[in-house]
């Protein structure tokens, strides 16, 4: 499918000019509104804090629209869940450029295997059914550089001693889930970016993203949140990269064992302010 869905890409490009919406919006100037599913993901809160500060209006949907504390004229907050088709209908009007930023939170411990996973393909059927419904025509995905280094599900146990190879491994559930919705989202008619990320950290801007559309892009490469969030805003209704899967990396190789110390520290903090509040630390959506 890598190759397939660059041709697509590069084919719907050629015509990007004569889309329906692309021509509104030019002429129109408005900033087009945003509806996002998973608010309270940290890339969701990202998009969210940058969207208000460009004049965007933001419909933002979570399973627990409370975790984000943002308060804003322009920003309204949905309580769903991606598995009730039904909570998501009230997000969309038919004009919204959809944005999902939902996925499976980390595992609490980073050496367990991640067994069998479905949440992306439901979100795929249930984010199109939803989108074809209401007459929303474009949708921004959130995947993962893993599609594209992903191991079959039926794949051995590799041995020990390369970290990548084992997330691999541990991962390959999810990473099968993931690529079934991709493929479900570029056969489905509407206007697609799957932006498919190396590994986010919360840092400032290092702008210094680089992107692959030919299935192959480097592993185990660090980006950060806020650049990712940049390239959504700056790309909503327009950039060279709608109906393609897109690869988006840096330099900067990521550091295994250094990054799950620091999931793991991040993972503790976040417990004992749960635990101070008196509340459930529940996994962000």
């Amino acid at each position: 499918m890598q190759r397939r869905t660059f041709v697509k890409g590069t084919l719907a490009l050629t015509a990007l000019n004569t889309v329906p919406w692309r021509l509104r919006a030019a002429e129109s100037g408005e900033k087009p509104v945003i509806a996002l599913f998973g608010a309270t993901a940290r890339s969701g809160r990202e998009i969210i804090r940058q969207g208000l500060e460009r004049g965007h209006t933001i419909k933002g949907f979570a399973r627990t629209p409370s975790k984000l504390g943002v308060e804003h004229e322009n920003l309204t907050l949905y309580k769903g869940d991606i598995y009730e088709r039904d909570t998501i209908d009230p997000v969309l009007e038919g004009h919204e450029v959809v944005v999902s930023m939902i996925g499976v939170p980390a595992p609490e411990d980073p050496a367990a295997e991640i067994g069998p996973v479905d949440i992306y393909t439901v979100m795929g059927e249930h984010l199109i059914s939803a989108m074809q419904e209401k007459g929303n025509t474009r949708l921004i995905m959130a995947s993962s550089t893993g599609v594209e280094h992903r191991m079959d599900v039926d794949a051995p146990r590799p041995p020990p001693g390369d970290l990548s190879q084992r997330w691999k491994w541990l991962a390959r559930h999810l990473y099968d889930d993931m690529w079934k919705m991709e493929e479900m989202i570029a056969s489905s008619g509407l206007d697609y970016m799957l932006l498919r990320p190396g590994f986010m950290v919360e840092e400032p801007a290092r702008q210094d993203m680089k992107f692959n559309t030919t299935g192959d892009t480097p592993g185990a490469r660090v980006i950060t949140y806020e650049d990712f969030a940049t390239f959504i805003l700056d790309n909503l209704d327009g950039g060279e990269y709608w109906n393609m899967a897109l690869g988006m990396y840096s330099d900067t190789i990521m550091d295994p064992a250094a990054e799950i110390e620091k999931h793991l520290a991040r993972q503790k903090a976040e417990q004992e302010a749960a635990q101070a509040k008196g509340g459930n630390n529940e996994n962000e959506d």
